[in-house]
């Protein structure tokens, strides 16, 4: 069994926003410290001691971010921002612990109990858990929410395939409290599934209880048709149009706060509920200490300065790399706020066409020996000290070393001319006509050794990083020929198999690895994300493997395997870790910066008290 992970990984488009900004706004800075740079999950920030004089004293947070949600729908919606918003708006069974990385209860008194088949998790419901009418949260919110997800009705294609995977809900008959979610088939996300998914409230979005008709028997049934069903087909797309307007009253949710005014593509507020049930809760995640909390869109990076220097937005985890390289040079913005660099769990790469078709695209990089020389000609660590000024860390395999599950035996490939042309010695390919490019008889036709390398042309450093690429492998006699595209472009040709070398980057989350979307053959022949040809059917075995097994130590053993397999076939040049540029004003108290995103939490920070010294208000 093969599941796609698209609920914990950025989409492709989101992917190249957020990667856009990473890099945005070109101004020439100081490198920072070595300090900066290690693999950090977790950093809680010092309380400042003085409050300034022209600090601004409203309890509100004013938040930029790069783009607005696609919707406020609770099933539907696939954004960044949206996801971000939900975890003021709503709450999950399980969540996700940003200071750790790992899967804690949400609304359940304790994570599930899994059976020993692996196959059927028991839930119980905490009891001070209520909605905002003051109705107690049950087993039927769950089964509503559920139901809701499965239907083929409802427009919520991202996670659609997770839900095919549930079964049934039921209900423990002597409490409403607990229940059980049986699962098809065992598979590693069935538990990190439920982490931050929104349950909704039943009364609110089915009054009528219409989802209390559909069996999970006819849920569960492909040849079913619900669309027939006049009641069925008339609540789903009431359903489906709720939280994509500007109607406030679309939005109920568990979450501490509520939406009271929203801007398309400009801003969306959140104010604080009273006599909210998480007023008496002791978790982090579940304070509401802020008045507001403000989300503000800004993809101008001059405009994005001026509001940090002149102190109109408190905090952000979007900034562009060289924006807050540079505005940290500044004595005003480092009086004013915390900032840090954070790791997270993505990285880029260069991708290499295992399968070129020999017409189009000649057939050197199916060559492993070819590949191998190339990760050895690739000058990674002056790309970064040049373009990124030393921020990221380079990564060795496909699994970010902030997860356990990253294998500790994969080593950073050096920079080595010698050893690069080595390689292509024992390949066969010479410099037959001293023109400084080797070359190759293949299939009886002379080939030089002459490679594109695909980029996204919107970034303007990107093109910087191809041409020190490009520059490093020459001394090996590679030719590489960088040529950059917009994104849809690139990503028909990556998709398509059509290009040689491709950079990219991906991301992904702190919850456990699916490694089919970018590994799998499946993918490749689908013209999924495995846009090198990458597997066979050992590592889909393997894929499947890791996704069927629950023990962790085990897992994490068939993990190490995959991402060796991985790294002994080199479909990538691995090139450096992402990072999250997080910055916060210190008129709050304790601020905190994940690896995991968002990158911060406004709902539990507490306004310092602007007339006494070292005091936070209560």
């Amino acid at each position: 069994m093969q599941i796609r992970h698209n609920k914990y990984l950025i989409s492709l488009f989101n992917l190249f926003i957020f990667t856009c900004f990473v890099v945005s706004c070109t101004n020439s800075v100081a490198p920072v410290s070595s300090l900066e740079n290690g693999y950090n999950s977790f950093g809680k920030l010092p309380n400042s001691s003085k409050f300034e004089s022209d600090w601004p004293k409203n309890n509100s947070v004013l938040v930029h971010i790069l783009a607005e949600p696609d919707n406020l729908h609770p099933t539907n919606g696939t954004s960044q921002t949206r996801a971000e918003l939900f975890l003021y708006l709503h709450a999950g069974l399980l969540r996700t612990d940003l200071r750790s990385g790992t899967i804690a209860p949400g609304i359940c008194s304790a994570m599930p109990i899994v059976s020993n088949d692996q196959k059927s998790l028991t839930f119980t419901l905490r009891n001070d858990v209520f909605w905002d009418d003051g109705s107690p949260v049950t087993a039927d919110d769950v089964i509503f929410t559920v139901k809701a997800s499965k239907l083929k009705l409802t427009n919520n294609p991202s996670n659609k395939f997770y839900f095919e995977n549930v079964k049934e809900v039921v209900e423990d008959p002597n409490d409403s409290k607990r229940f059980t979610i049986v699962m098809k088939q065992v598979f590693v996300q069935n538990v990190a599934m439920w982490c931050d998914y929104p349950i909704i409230h039943s009364k609110f979005y089915d009054p009528a209880m219409v989802t209390s008709t559909m069996s999970f028997d006819m849920l569960n049934d492909t040849s079913a048709h619900p669309e027939l069903d006049k009641k069925i087909a008339d609540w789903a797309d009431g359903f489906n149009s709720v939280g994509s307007g500007s109607n406030l009253n679309d939005v109920d949710g568990l979450g501490p706060y509520k939406l009271v005014a929203s801007e398309a593509g400009s801003s969306w507020v959140l104010e604080r509920k009273k006599n909210h049930w998480s007023d008496h809760s002791s978790s982090y995640n579940e304070k509401s200490y802020p008045d507001k909390i403000i989300f503000k869109v800004n993809q101008e990076p001059v405009s994005q300065k001026i509001e940090f220097l002149s102190q109109k937005i408190d905090g952000s985890g979007y900034l562009g790399t060289r924006l807050l390289m540079e505005l940290k040079q500044d004595s005003s913005f480092n009086r004013n706020y915390h900032s840090k660099f954070m790791d997270t769990y993505g990285y880029t790469y260069i991708a290499m066409n295992m399968r070129p078709d020999g017409v189009k695209h000649s057939n050197i990089l199916s060559d492993l020996t070819v590949r191998k020389a190339l990760a050895s000609a690739a000058r990674i660590d002056d790309m970064i000290k040049v373009v990124n000024k030393g921020i990221n860390k380079r990564v060795a395999g496909p699994v970010s070393p902030l997860k356990k599950e990253s294998n500790p035996a994969l080593k950073i490939i050096p920079y080595n001319i010698k050893v690069a042309s080595d390689l292509l010695d024992k390949s066969g390919w010479r410099d037959s006509d001293n023109d400084g490019i080797r070359d190759k008889l293949i299939n009886g036709k002379k080939t030089d050794l002459v490679i594109e390398l695909a980029y996204l042309s919107v970034i303007p450093e990107w093109k910087e990083m191809a041409a020190i690429i490009a520059e490093g492998m020459k001394p090996a006699g590679i030719k590489i020929v960088a040529n950059g595209y917009d994104y849809p472009m690139w990503l028909q040709k990556v998709t398509t198999h059509d290009y040689e070398m491709a950079m990219g980057a991906w991301n992904t989350t702190s919850l456990p690895e699916d490694y089919s979307q970018l590994w799998s053959t499946d993918s490749y022949v689908n013209q999924g994300s495995n846009y090198t040809g990458f597997g066979s059917t050992k590592t889909d075995s393997m894929i499947n493997a890791i996704a069927t097994t629950m023990d962790t130590d085990k897992r994490i053993t068939l993990e190490y395997q995959m991402q060796q397999a991985i790294y002994d076939q080199q479909p990538y040049i691995f090139l450096y870790g992402l990072v999250r540029r997080c910055v916060m004003h210190k008129r709050f108290a304790d601020v905190e910066f994940y690896a995991e995103r968002p990158g911060l939490l406004y709902n539990h920070v507490k306004l310092l008290n602007p007339t006494a010294t070292n005091a936070v208000n209560p």
